[in-house]
């Protein structure tokens, strides 16, 4: 295979007459000129060394100019320079500061305190790491184990309908040791008595303890991405700071069948399904009455939330939302997962490989629904290869809809989004080939912008999940983590967190009645 022209880099770096003409009598073939050189009597080979060796020498510095060059023609074409759009809304809400005073809007505290949120603001991403679809793939394959390392106490939720998932809180290493797991009662419906080497289930002791605690730490809550958990390292990153530096109490909603939670009932999750989210701010509303709770959301976590935080408008029951990575349009973004090329034959099969290994670790359970067992055949998962053949077997059919189509229509956040009553900071990257651009029409800034509740901010670079900085840390996490702290120190230290709006700059209700548009009547 021909990887390079050997002659014209001879001819570049300015080596030696003999052995530029060496080169070229193999007719520019660089295997040809390998081949020649073995051959060739020691005398040669030696004089093609030392002729190699002095064209380093002494042309170095246009060796390292040609490679320095290269890299910034291909960093100009991706980008390492990341710039911060901010989109505030029309007429924002403003924070009421616990004087009772002073208020303000989200861009004048993020103005005055996380100058790395500031429109226009920029800063320097991994060189290595030029292009959204790097990006994304460096944020899948590192585990980043010894860093952000964090520990779990695990506590099993049961739904109304039966169903399981995992609220896991952080905790010190301290008191992950106090108890070993055999201590630990395996919850009713679960199997799994170890958890890893970061997460145990609390004692029935400790669970007990944390009733009616007398604590004014604030609460976030985050619901991690597709099939993840609390392990994942954009959420661990991001749970760091705030619990071992903004001393926050920090918690990781885990879906079913997610994070090795057994499932109760043939169901797991969707990006719709939001009962399970309920269910979690109703148990840390009882747990620890009177402390402020925010959230944040992971790309499939950020779908779940805005579509809860959309559907109980002011009684969310949350004080203030981050959304990072969301997927406003699930058509938009299914159709450019799917058609680019790269996108289609790496992420999508990516993602669906992990569902696919989730549904064969809950399928004693799952194959109790009749629907499921009529996709789940190995004919059927042999072929599965995209995200929306998954959506189209499994999760439309477990969930009520006709196809994957249909699903993507009701639960994209876009179609709710006016609805929204608690105030919501979302980042998305413009280079997001999960998620997608302004391009594909997957970042509703216009109308946005008609939602006083609702700041958009995109950057240029980041890719989906990534944001990597040259040292490997995500960009988000300090002016996250940051802006939460300044949120609780100056709003919601000493009061419950008042807002002023304008009621009519609230988005107007679109008049349908029963499916139908009706005509507004204008008095004359």
């Amino acid at each position: 295979m021909r990887l390079i022209n050997i002659p014209i880099v001879f001819l570049v770096f300015g080596v030696g007459p003999e052995v530029f003409a060496m080169a070229s009598n193999t007719k520019r073939d660089s295997t040809a000129l390998i081949e020649q050189v073995i051959k060739s009597p020691p005398k040669y080979q030696k004089e093609f060394g030392s002729h190699l060796k002095q064209a380093f020498q002494t042309h170095y510095l246009q060796i390292y100019g040609s490679v320095v060059c290269l890299f910034l023609i291909l960093m100009a074409h991706g980008g390492i320079i990341n710039r911060v759009h901010y989109f505030e809304p029309r007429n924002p809400i403003k924070f009421v500061g616990n004087d009772g005073k002073n208020s303000f809007t989200l861009k004048e505290l993020i103005g005055k305190k996380i100058p790395t949120l500031r429109d226009q603001a920029m800063c320097l991403l991994n060189p290595f790491l030029f292009t959204g679809d790097l990006q994304t793939m460096y944020a899948g394959v590192r585990t980043f184990h010894s860093r952000d390392q964090l520990y779990f106490g695990r506590q099993i939720l049961r739904m109304r309908d039966g169903g399981s998932a995992a609220l896991d809180q952080v905790i010190s290493s301290a008191k992950f040791r106090s108890a070993k797991p055999e201590s630990c009662d395996i919850p009713e419906g679960q199997k799994k008595l170890y958890l890893g080497k970061s997460t145990r289930y609390f004692t029935k002791k400790e669970l007990l303890e944390q009733d009616g605690q007398q604590s004014k730490r604030p609460i976030v809550l985050a619901l991690h991405g597709l099939s993840g958990s609390s392990a994942e390292p954009y959420c661990r990153c991001l749970m760091n700071p705030l619990f071992n530096k903004e001393h926050f109490d920090c918690f990781v909603l885990n879906a079913r069948g997610c994070g090795g939670v057994n499932i109760t009932t043939p169901s797991l999750f969707c990006a719709l399904w939001t009962e399970d989210v309920r269910e979690a701010v109703k148990v840390l509303r009882q747990r620890y009455p009177g402390r402020p709770i925010f959230a944040v959301g992971f790309s499939m976590g950020s779908i779940i939330l805005t579509n809860y935080l959309a559907q109980e408008g002011d009684k969310s029951g949350i004080d203030f939302a981050v959304t990072l990575a969301c997927i406003w349009d699930l058509r938009a973004s299914s159709n450019r997962l799917e058609s680019h090329f790269l996108s289609g034959n790496l992420y999508s099969p990516r993602m669906t490989k992990n569902l696919l290994e989730l549904i064969a670790n809950q399928k004693d359970e799952l194959s109790l629904s009749r629907e499921f067992k009529k996709s789940y055949s190995r004919e059927n998962i042999r072929k599965m290869d995209r995200l929306s053949h998954f959506d189209d077997n499994f999760t439309s059919k477990m969930f009520g809809f006709s196809c994957a189509d249909e699903y993507y229509c009701y639960a994209s956040p876009i179609i709710r989004m006016n609805n929204i009553r608690t105030p919501l900071l979302n980042i998305n990257s413009e280079d997001d080939p999960v998620a997608g651009g302004f391009d594909v029409g997957a970042l509703p800034v216009e109308k946005a912008s008609f939602n006083p509740y609702i700041t958009m901010i995109t950057t240029t670079h980041g890719g989906h999940l990534g944001w990597f900085k040259p040292n490997n840390v995500r960009w988000y996490t300090e002016p996250v983590s940051q802006l939460m702290a300044e949120l609780y120190s100056e709003v919601y230290n000493c009061s419950a967190g008042n807002i002023q709006v304008d009621k009519h700059s609230l988005p107007a209700d679109i008049p349908i009645s029963e499916g139908k548009l009706v005509m507004k009547t204008f008095k004359s």
